[in-house]
């Protein structure tokens, strides 16, 4: 059996008591500490077993021969040394004490000192069978030296058995401690790992929030600059007036990103959400005639075709929902500034009876030349909107069909 020091080597625990439970190569203090206690105990055992070992024998010379009493020392010996090997093979060293002491008086100490080791680390079948083992020397050796304790064979037998049982009883109680010791610092340590999972995950989560939070309030504000300031770049035809009205609408679109970067720095403060893992929404389904007002005014044909039951005042769920629609249909109208300038787009935002409401952004796709835009996009938009839906339990889908590329979305809603 391991002993619970050198358990679990691999781990590599943070906590000082997980460290003398787990750590494999403990500080050099530490290990002169243990290696000084060790031996202080297996001092103290030998002590022990020679003294009981004497004990037992002193009582017996008068019935041993010469040569009897001089075997008999010489296995209790053997015994006693023996005992040095005891945590490395306390089958071995346990099964010879016990042989021992059948036939030798000095070796009873050994026995019992072997047999507690091998009650704490060795299994439950080799534990009875040297334990049964040692009861059958008990019986053997009063056989030996009839009379010479003073007492009755019944009474050695009695005495010897309980002394016996006592001892490997004790062995198996300080197991049982040690096994549930280990037990209980285990389950600390997975309770500290899991816990550092669930930290590592919540902070995942929380980047994935802020991505899409930044995308979804800038990446429609900076399309739309990039769209005007082209303009201003190429159009060398542009009067002064429209010159400065493009100029005025750049400026209030960088006003406008400025203030959608800060409602979304002081949400992420706050750390408001909904039900579902969302930032509190800011924005819903009456915001988008000017989102799409504001396409409109950069060059993009959009055709709108709105029916939703439920929009005013709804509950949290509604409004979450109604800010996830409005995402998707400002993360369709920037994609189609970014991957196909001057295509129209149709929007289609529509509740239903069953309890759901559904938005399709179609745009239709130019199959010439020509039509390639130089604004760089991210590559999340769509996967972030992907997130959002399946948090309020919904489906989302994306893909070219035929000539249009379609956005398309479902999520729960209450009318």
């Amino acid at each position: 059996m391991t002993h619970p020091a050198a358990a679990h080597p691999t781990r590599r625990p943070r906590r000082r008591w997980h460290a003398l439970i787990y750590s494999s190569a403990p500080a050099a203090g530490q290990r002169s500490r243990t290696i000084s206690r060790q031996v202080l105990v297996d001092v103290v055992l030998v002590v022990v077993a020679v003294g009981f070992g004497l004990f037992i024998l002193v009582p017996t010379i008068d019935a041993h021969s010469p040569a009897g009493l001089v075997l008999d020392v010489l296995l209790g010996t053997a015994a006693c040394a023996a005992l040095a090997g005891r945590k490395n093979f306390p089958t071995a060293v346990a099964a010879f004490a016990v042989a021992a002491s059948a036939v030798s008086a000095f070796a009873a100490g050994a026995s019992l000192v072997a047999l507690f080791t091998a009650a704490i680390r060795v299994r439950a079948p080799a534990i009875a069978a040297l334990t049964a083992a040692e009861l059958i020397a008990t019986c053997c050796f009063p056989l030996m030296y009839p009379g010479s304790a003073g007492f009755s064979y019944r009474t050695q037998i009695i005495m010897g058995s309980l002394m016996n049982l006592a001892v490997v009883g004790w062995g198996l109680m300080i197991r049982a401690q040690r096994n549930y010791l280990r037990e209980v610092l285990e389950r600390a340590h997975d309770l500290e790992v899991g816990q550092e999972l669930l930290a590592a995950t919540i902070r995942d989560q929380e980047r994935r929030r802020i991505a899409r939070e930044m995308h979804d309030a800038l990446a429609h504000r900076l399309s739309l600059l990039s769209v005007h300031a082209g303009a201003l770049e190429f159009r060398a035809d542009l009067s002064p007036a429209q010159t400065r009205s493009m100029a005025a609408i750049i400026r209030q679109t960088s006003h406008d990103a400025l203030g959608d970067l800060q409602d979304v720095i002081g949400i992420l403060r706050d750390g408001s959400t909904s039900e579902a893992g969302l930032l509190e929404p800011r924005v819903g389904l009456d915001d988008l005639s000017a989102l799409i007002d504001e396409s409109r005014l950069s060059g993009t044909e959009v055709e709108v075709d709105q029916r939703v039951d439920g929009t005013g005042g709804g509950a949290s769920r509604n409004a979450a929902a109604a800010a996830t629609a409005y995402r998707i249909v400002q993360e369709g109208l920037t994609n189609a500034r970014k991957h196909a300038p001057g295509s129209p787009v149709r929007i289609v935002v529509r509740s239903y009876e069953a309890g759901e409401i559904a938005v399709t952004v179609s745009t239709f796709l130019d199959p010439g030349p020509g039509r390639a835009s130089v604004i760089p996009g991210s590559g999340t938009g769509l996967s972030g909107l992907g997130e959002r839906v399946s948090l309020l339990g919904g489906t989302f889908d994306s893909g070219r069909v035929e000539d249009q590329f379609v956005v398309t979305a479902r999520l729960p809603w209450g009318t």
